[in-house]
């Protein structure tokens, strides 16, 4: 299935956000993610669905200063 993820077009076969999220090598970072522009509350990404066309942003927090 084509996604977009952080504007970058991939290929997939997870239908789920938490697997597609453990495909992208994030499972284990502190990230914040949106589908299609709406924030997903964490424990949330186990029954979340994506559908072919959906646009994934990850977002992990950074330090300033």
């Amino acid at each position: 299935m084509q996604i977009t993820v952080n504007g970058e077009s991939i290929e997939l076969a997870e239908t789920r956000l938490a697997d597609v999220i453990e495909a992208l090598g994030y499972a284990d970072k502190k990230i914040a993610v949106a589908l299609n522009e709406t924030f997903v509350p964490k424990p949330q990404w186990g029954s979340r669905e994506i559908d072919a066309g959906d646009r994934i942003d990850v977002l992990s927090a950074i330090q300033g200063g």
